[in-house]
């Protein structure tokens, strides 16, 4: 490994591997997201069985909101702007995740080169 390499290793909650992933690739997406809308993102994503087939159903957003404590109102509000901002998908009145955000369900690797042009 060169000398100018930054490398670390991180074992993860299932919670945590989600919203270290977002916070990591918030910095390089076009729109940036808030903390508290990656929060709700990554409780969303790290659903599993039959709770990601629907991810934003009402069980879905039930454990969203009691999770975070936040109100009903609240979350719609988030889910709006996460849709206003192109990370929710509304088919068919049926919202999913922009599927771009997902990592790699066990490990993901990121490779961020800078270089600086002065």
């Amino acid at each position: 490994m060169n000398t100018s390499t930054i490398s670390k290793t991180l074992r993860l909650s299932s919670d945590d591997y989600y919203r270290i992933h977002m916070e990591i690739i918030n910095p390089i997406l076009p729109v940036k997201l808030s903390h508290k809308e990656i929060e709700i993102l990554s409780i969303f994503m790290s659903f599993t069985g039959t709770l990601a087939e629907n991810r934003f159903s009402t069980t879905g957003k039930k454990l969203v909101r009691e999770k975070l404590k936040l109100s009903h109102q609240s979350l719609s509000n988030y889910i709006i702007s996460l849709s206003k901002k192109g990370f929710l998908i509304n088919n068919n009145n049926e919202l999913s995740l922009l599927p771009i955000l997902f990592p790699n369900n066990k490990e993901q690797i990121y490779l961020i080169k800078l270089i600086n042009n002065a």
